[in-house]
């Protein structure tokens, strides 16, 4: 794919490097932003900037994507500038931009340093699939807390029937709290708990879940390799909050996880 864009992605880079050589460096990165729509222009090449992407979830909006430009409605840029190289958040950010538009050639552009550096991405979405372990509710779970995890379940299995995986967590975690309104469940997010140490308060401090219903909690990452750091997160909230039900979630590269947690409340 990069050989086939070879041409236009050349064009559009040498637009970068105008841009650095007559704005200079260290300029914060909006200055650089306006003055490539300013270059895209004289060109007259066919780019948008920040177009909306929007992510559904059963018709319902969840989340709104703002790539810097698109290119000849196939080419991605995304545009830092910052005084060091780039790493995986902005990478994960360029992917997300990639996986909304499903797939696709991506320019990742630094202009913070003292040369225009410019890495290319090409992401073309994978098989996935969906693993679930429900056994620590069986034959346990019963009448409205079965309806209630019944519901936390349909949820999740929505936003996989409608994103499959492969987000940041920062998109799926809104993914997942629309899909969680559309099913009709209440959602806590990030509640505030203390840290105890031998009967003494250390410290209070968001707890990294959710809690819906007043009874379950959901503990939730992405990129994870496996689930397990979710299980473990989610047994010592759930002992933390007190609550009798869990779910552990990891929406990873191509697998979703999901692993039904249990809690003898005290």
């Amino acid at each position: 794919m990069d050989l086939v864009r070879r041409a236009e992605t050349e064009r559009l880079i040498s637009g970068f490097f105008a841009v650095q050589n007559d704005v200079g460096l260290g300029r914060h990165e909006e200055a650089y932003h306006q003055a490539y729509k300013i270059w895209v222009a004289e060109q007259s090449l066919p780019v948008l900037s920040k177009p909306p992407v929007p992510l559904l979830v059963a018709g319902r909006e969840a989340i709104v994507l703002y790539p810097d430009f698109v290119a000849w409605d196939q080419i991605v840029l995304e545009m830092k500038a910052l005084p060091r190289l780039l790493g995986p958040s902005e990478e994960l950010q360029l992917f997300d931009y990639l996986r909304a538009r499903g797939g696709g050639l991506g320019l990742l552009v630094n202009m913070g340093l003292d040369r225009v550096h410019v890495e290319r991405r090409v992401y073309d979405p994978p098989p996935t699939h969906m693993s679930e372990d429900w056994s620590h509710w069986a034959n346990e779970i019963a009448d409205k807390d079965r309806e209630i995890g019944m519901a936390i379940r349909d949820a999740l299995r929505l936003v996989y029937d409608s994103h499959r995986t492969g987000y940041s967590l920062a998109v799926t975690e809104k993914l997942v709290l629309t899909s969680l309104a559309v099913n009709g469940l209440t959602v806590l997010v990030r509640p505030l708990a203390k840290a105890t140490f031998r009967q003494h308060m250390v410290h209070e401090s968001a707890l990294e879940c959710f809690v819906v219903e007043d009874r379950f909690v959901l503990t939730l990452t992405a990129h994870f390799g496996n689930n397990e750091f979710n299980n473990s997160l989610g047994l010592s909230y759930l002992r933390t909050l007190n609550l009798p039900w869990g779910v552990a979630v990891n929406f990873g590269r191509t697998q979703l996880q999901i692993n039904a947690l249990r809690f003898r409340v005290k």
